[in-house]
């Protein structure tokens, strides 16, 4: 398979599970957590059961494919974040270890290591899954103007 096209596939393979992730947590907190409380007591429980036990296989597929695309897009990038110096390195190890912190809550709330209300969880997730996506943002930007700068001679 052509260079190019293993770098699409995993740029959208990226982008796919962030907001598959990100954007099935922010639903259930924005969304569902307050239409559910339409429903009697007894439903509520059963539905939100449904809801997380179908939305936890859809996030571990998505966490997999997270893991899969930034590992080879950190392997197919790691010289230019260390050219870019300190920022990008602050940026690229900043924005991987509040990857791998969302990953072990994800994953400590599953076995049941940490106790709570799920929506204090499920908001933390979108919050720091946010904050992820927003320096992938910042360092794309920085990344790309890096390299304009290396092809302009500037």
């Amino acid at each position: 398979m052509d260079h190019a096209v293993v770098q699409i596939v995993m740029r959208y393979l990226h982008v796919v599970s962030a907001i598959v992730a990100v954007g099935g947590w922010a639903f259930m907190v924005v969304c569902l957590t307050p239409a559910i409380r339409l429903l009697d007591e007894s439903l509520r429980g059963s539905v939100m059961q449904l809801v997380q036990k179908r939305f936890a296989k859809l996030v571990w597929f998505a966490i997999g494919g997270l893991v899969v695309s930034g590992v080879y897009n950190w392997v197919m990038l790691g010289s230019t974040y260390k050219a870019m110096g300190t920022v990008g390195n602050a940026l690229i190890g900043t924005k991987v270890l509040l990857a791998l912190l969302l990953f072990v809550l994800v994953w400590a709330r599953s076995v049941g290591l940490l106790k709570g209300r799920d929506k204090a969880y499920v908001t933390a997730y979108v919050h720091l899954g946010a904050v992820i996506i927003l320096i992938g943002a910042v360092l794309r930007f920085y990344r790309l103007d890096y390299l304009s700068q290396l092809v302009h001679g500037g």
